[in-house]
């Protein structure tokens, strides 16, 4: 399955449906969370539910019972479980159900597929916080809500492909019709294709609300991107960071920061945070105590100035721009690594880890001298920080480039496969001794069979080189193509030093 976007033509009356559309669906969705919440603090709370509960967590700590015995009595539990949840309604059949309800109220605003979508949503947070690691549920404003999916294309928004518009409940809105000849023939292409089903989609921007038609079809998209022979023959090694990208195949390396550009929004996007800050404080002073601080239990309604909500418009228009740059960079650099290769093994990273916060409370090993109220110095151990990479992985978006990467190497016909991070540890293996060695993070480069290295570009030499099973480094190829690696890491970081390209915390210079 994939997707093509168009903008919707809409006229003043077209908006005004719009947005009363989207106030119906804000209100849909909130009176499903409040039932969702409802019902699962009585499952917190039902005696039954809770000890199965407990009975199903024992049986992992029960290591003298059979295994099939212990399999038995786990679908038991389960089943006895689900039953109580099913009577309940707490299921997504039972939360469509109980939206059908709310939703006839505005039959005229949605279909009963787009209110059954919506149950489905606030299902699926439900179902994080029963099975996964959920903690609530929350409810939405309707500043928030910037999508009204479906489930086909014959009830709710229906795209017309001769006339390239679309009918919803008696409004019709024309599309924009494609301005380039490579745009008009990929869309032709794509609309040969059957559509599955469509979603209404509007973003920000500093003069209001702009909508669009997601059109889901089936089948694989057409292809842009035309790759060489010489591509489809070669292969890349990737080790990605949280920052950068670095590459190796047999005829080059690569090493790119993603999405440079991003620090300008977020410059951008913390400026707007303060002013908006600051206007907030100063229309609601009696919501703050003397610190500061938002009083507690404090419920009236919060008053916003004119300009408040200019700039908030603002600031959902800047992520949204953040947001299409990073994965207009990302794409960028794809189409650059596909004229390459076509056939990747990239190293399996789990971003979601790197983004949480250590857990050990640690003080530094150098002392720092703090000035005191009298005046004198003292030195004191500082506590260790407990950040990570949250803010890298959120400005960068590194596991969306990895994700491009794969659908698109997919689709040009080459491969992607990931290695097994535990057992290859390509940032430790030197193939000179076949040995591991732990370098310390800070640590940019490395000294292999008396070559200084850069630390990204060697581990994806490495990773290029992976044996058949891909949890090892196969020492034969590495030691043959050595020589070669030398030779691309020194033209390409003396071409980076020569354009001035710096980034010390990730290339080392």
């Amino acid at each position: 399955m994939h997707t093509i976007r168009f903008k919707l033509e809409t006229t003043a009356y077209h908006e005004e449906a719009l947005e009363k559309r989207f106030h119906a669906l804000s209100h849909v969705h909130n009176v499903m969370v409040k039932h969702a919440k409802k019902l699962l603090k009585q499952l917190k709370f039902h005696k039954g539910y809770q000890e199965f509960r407990r009975q199903y967590s024992q049986l992992k700590e029960d290591k003298e019972m059979p295994t099939e015995e212990k399999q038995r009595r786990r679908e038991q539990l389960s089943g006895a479980m689900k039953e109580i949840r099913k009577k309940m309604g707490l299921s997504d059949a039972g939360f469509q159900s109980y939206l059908k309800v709310c939703g006839k109220r505005f039959s005229k605003c949605l279909s009963s597929q787009q209110v059954q979508k919506e149950a489905s949503r606030v299902w699926a947070g439900a179902r994080k916080v029963l099975f996964s690691d959920g903690k609530d549920i929350h409810f939405k404003k309707y500043m928030d809500f910037d999508t009204i999916a479906g489930k086909t294309n014959t009830n709710g928004v229906q795209f017309d492909k001769d006339t390239l518009s679309i009918t919803w409940l008696g409004l019709t809105v024309p599309c924009r019709q494609p301005r380039k000849p490579a745009d008009a023939i990929y869309t032709a292409e794509s609309l040969d294709h059957k559509i599955s089903y469509c979603e209404i989609v509007r973003k920000m921007f500093p003069d209001g609300w702009h909508y669009y038609v997601t059109v889901y079809l089936d089948g694989d998209a057409p292809v842009k991107h035309k790759c060489s022979q010489d591509a489809a023959r070669n292969c890349m090694g990737i080790d990605p960071g949280v920052s950068a990208m670095a590459g190796v195949s047999g005829t080059t390396a690569v090493l790119e920061e993603l999405a440079p550009g991003c620090h300008e929004y977020a410059r951008k996007i913390a400026r707007l945070q303060v002013k908006m800050d600051h206007s907030r404080r100063l229309s609601n002073p009696e919501k703050y105590d003397q610190d500061g601080r938002v009083k507690k239990g404090c419920k009236g309604k919060w008053v916003y100035s004119n300009t408040y909500r200019k700039d908030r418009r603002r600031l959902k228009s800047l992520f949204r721009q953040k947001a299409a740059y990073t994965k207009q960079s990302h794409r960028e650099l794809i189409n650059r690594l596909l004229d390459d290769s076509l056939h990747f093994i990239v190293e399996d990273m789990s971003y979601k880890a790197l983004q949480k916060r250590s857990k050990k409370t640690e003080r530094q090993e150098k002392a720092s001298d703090v000035t005191q109220k009298d005046g004198t110095t003292k030195k004191v151990y500082k506590y260790k920080r407990k950040k990570r990479f949250g803010k890298s992985l959120n400005s960068r978006s590194p596991a969306l480039f990895l994700s491009f990467l794969e659908q698109k190497a997919l689709l040009c016909g080459g491969s992607f496969v990931k290695v097994k991070t535990k057992s290859y540890k390509a940032s430790q293996y030197d193939h000179t001794t076949d040995s591991y060695v732990k370098v310390p993070l800070s640590q940019r480069s490395k000294a292999i069979g008396g070559h200084d290295v850069q630390r990204d570009l060697y581990s994806a030499f490495l990773i290029r080189n992976s044996n058949e099973t891909y949890d090892h480094p196969d020492r034969a190829r590495c030691i043959r193509d050595f020589d070669g690696f030398l030779d691309m890491q020194s033209r390409l970081l003396a071409d980076m030093k020569s354009r001035q390209m710096s980034m010390k915390q990730c290339f080392g210079f």
